[in-house]
């Protein structure tokens, strides 16, 4: 990356990005905000997604994806997953972040996590109706940009059905 390239020699090298502009070159910005690959930003948590219903609809859990709900003030949310069995449902809403540091690692994807189930957990209720559950869980499924998962994740996977070693492919 350009603010790779330019270590060192702070006052003589460009280290905006290249495409857009907008900040500095790197790995992060590259992977989790520029424009110019959005698109492939949304494909590969769609992949994830995608992942994540094939496996569980192995255990036969009925899936929705995408669900529109609102909430008391009319506001549309669509988090990504809702899968139910027994009178269960797990809302699962995924998210891709890039891994700064490995010793924060963990840190950041509970913090990623965390703020999945803020976002969501007004909507209990909906989820309830929609669902016809009696018990309502919401989850936040982080993973990092370069593939690795979660501790948390695990505890997710168990609870659909997964076994320890399709748990290891899956997180």
């Amino acid at each position: 990356t350009r603010e790779f390239l330019a270590r060192g020699r702070q006052e003589k090298s460009i280290k905006s990005f290249r495409h857009c502009q907008i900040s500095t070159e790197t790995c992060s910005c590259i992977i989790s905000n520029c424009p110019i690959v959005q698109d492939t930003r949304i494909k590969r948590h769609n992949y994830i997604c995608g992942m994540l219903t094939d496996v569980v609809k192995k255990n036969n859990w009925v899936v929705f994806q995408e669900p529109h709900t609102w909430d008391e003030k009319n506001e549309l949310y669509k988090p990504d997953l809702i899968f139910v069995k027994d009178g269960k449902a797990y809302v699962v809403d995924v998210t891709v972040w890039y891994e700064y540091y490995r010793s924060l690692f963990n840190n950041k994807m509970k913090v990623a996590a965390n703020e999945k189930v803020k976002k969501y957990e007004h909507l209990h209720q909906q989820v309830r109706e929609l669902t016809s559950a009696r018990d309502v869980t919401f989850v936040g499924f982080p993973l990092g940009a370069r593939g690795k998962g979660c501790s948390r994740n695990f505890e997710l996977l168990s609870v659909l059905g997964l076994s320890k070693s399709r748990q290891e492919k899956t997180a």
